[in-house]
């Protein structure tokens, strides 16, 4: 009679236990988002307005980060993936680094942006979208 006893308390501690830890692993977890998060959709809305105002749907680009900006901080480790993310979204529009091309892509926090406009006043015209994301025409072309 007490192995019985004792066997449905223990039963009953495991299963206290394990609701316990599921509720504290779901309290822990409901920071990260749901499974419908989707980072790649987000740069794409990101982008949108954007590619939007580029006067052609097909063509070459530039592009510049904060780590085409001397004097400015970015996280390498982003940096890549972000030009990875940026070709993808604004495809079939080709995108090259620099702002050599007549229509030029800024991926600029305003610290970065800030900068770049000081090294570079008066040569584009810059619209700006929301997300740090710019758009660089340049002048005279």
């Amino acid at each position: 009679m007490i192995i019985k006893w004792l066997q449905r308390v223990l039963l009953g501690l495991i299963i206290v236990a394990s609701l316990y830890a599921s509720i504290q692993n779901l309290i822990a977890s409901k920071d990260l988002g749901s499974i419908h998060d989707d980072p790649v959709l987000d740069w794409e809305k990101r982008f949108e307005p954007l590619k939007a105002k580029l006067p052609f749907k097909r063509g070459v680009v530039g592009y510049i980060s904060a780590s085409s900006v001397p004097g400015a901080t970015y996280d390498s480790n982003n940096d890549q993936g972000e030009y990875v993310l940026t070709q993808y979204v604004m495809s079939p529009i080709i995108i090259n680094t620099g702002t050599n091309q007549e229509w030029n892509i800024g991926n600029l926090k305003p610290d970065a942006y800030k900068i770049w406009s000081q090294s570079n006043h008066g040569q584009f015209e810059v619209f700006q979208f929301k997300g740090n994301v710019y758009l660089f025409h340049k002048v005279g072309k």
